[in-house]
């Protein structure tokens, strides 16, 4: 038989070794705001514990309040975790999740005093929100990246509802004595408390790694490939479509006359522009084709599996948009057009540089011949 004074030990160091785990990393400077609020519901959730094991405070203190703190504590974890999965809570739903353990603990304290009950509901209402915890992390989140949070949560609802159920069914075993599940629902508490408090710093770590890897590979204004990732990405598809006897086209597009734009209209409309032609590109494209910012308002995009012709018309088909679309912003109305080069490897081979160098002299033939005009290679 476990201890049952030694488990409760266990459980309280734990919780104050996760508590200071993730108070460390949710306090610098840039810490994304869930890890604020996680920080802050398992430090009321460890003050709640603590109070409630303090057994010589008044009843309403000792037998109600905690309950009303951990239930805070729960509730700022669960508001961090439905932030994290961009699904916000509002703050009256975290005000009702307080107000429910305080209305049940009062009752079977004051109305109907009733320890055995009083820790039967709470360990059920406790294991709910857990497992609420639980399942929005897996519906809203990439299941590798928090796969260790979710796991702990599941395990911290199975044993406080274990503990509950356990209460109903069995009377409380005398003081200083423990029945052994309730003694293993301590110990399982413990443990998933620090699978849990593990678990939401490497979800963190990977949400800025995700960042990271995007701020690498994007280009800020507008949400296309940069040139490294374009180079990088290009490539694979270039491999791709050699091994599969595919053709690949590879099209240049470049806004007209941008330099008046910006000098006449402004940097902000010019950056609107770009921004916008972007958003037309991208209507265009497929699953497996690549979208890049070439340089300046230079754009590139590479097109898997289509031939030279192909390739023309979707050009065509863009260029005609382009010149065919208004840019309003803050009262400007800009029309622009496009010059547009167009290669494929059926004439020129599956080198993604070659074809990019190829494509640009296309595209500087088209502005050649008066822009707005498509030229192909």
């Amino acid at each position: 038989m476990l201890n049952p004074e030694t488990l409760l030990l266990v459980e309280v160091c734990f919780t104050l070794l996760t508590t200071a785990l993730l108070l460390a990393a949710a306090f610098y400077t840039d810490s994304l705001e869930e890890q604020r609020l996680w920080a802050l519901g398992n430090v009321a959730a460890c003050c709640g514990l603590a109070i409630s094991a303090m057994s010589g405070l008044p009843q309403l203190v000792h037998g109600v309040l905690s309950y009303g703190v951990m239930a805070l504590g729960m509730g700022l974890v669960l508001r961090g975790v439905r932030l994290f999965c961009a699904e916000p809570l509002e703050w009256n739903w975290v005000a009702l999740i307080v107000a429910v353990p305080l209305a049940l603990a009062g009752y079977f304290s004051v109305v109907d005093p009733s320890l055995r009950a009083r820790l039967s509901v709470s360990g059920f209402y406790f294991g709910a929100l857990c497992w609420l915890c639980a399942a929005t992390l897996l519906r809203h989140a990439d299941w590798r990246g928090v796969g260790i949070s979710a796991l702990g949560f599941a395990m911290l609802g199975l044993a406080l509802c274990a503990r509950g159920a356990y209460l109903v069914l069995y009377p409380l075993p005398p003081p200083g004595q423990g029945a052994l599940l309730l003694d293993a629902s301590l110990l399982a508490t413990a443990l998933a408390q620090v699978c849990v408090a593990f678990g939401m710093v490497m979800m963190v770590t990977r949400r800025y790694a995700v960042q990271l890897r995007r701020l690498s590979t994007l280009d800020p204004l507008t949400g296309a490939l940069n040139r490294s990732a374009l180079e990088q990405q290009g490539g694979r598809i270039a491999a791709r479509t050699l091994h599969g006897g595919r053709s690949l086209s590879v099209v240049m597009i470049d806004a007209d006359h941008f330099k008046q734009i910006n000098d006449t209209h402004g940097h902000p409309v010019g950056d609107e522009v770009l921004r916008h032609l972007t958003r037309l590109l991208r209507l265009e494209l497929r699953p497996l084709d690549l979208l890049a910012r070439y340089g300046g308002e230079e754009f590139v995009l590479v097109l898997d599996g289509i031939n030279l012709a192909e390739a023309g018309g979707v050009a065509e088909r863009l260029r005609d948009k382009v010149a065919q679309a208004l840019v309003a912003i803050d009262g400007h109305a800009i029309r622009y057009t496009v010059s547009v080069g167009v290669v494929c490897s059926d004439e020129h081979g599956y080198d993604l540089l070659r074809l990019i160098a190829v494509g640009d002299a296309a595209m500087y033939a088209a502005k050649r011949a008066g822009r707005n005009q498509v030229v192909c290679l």
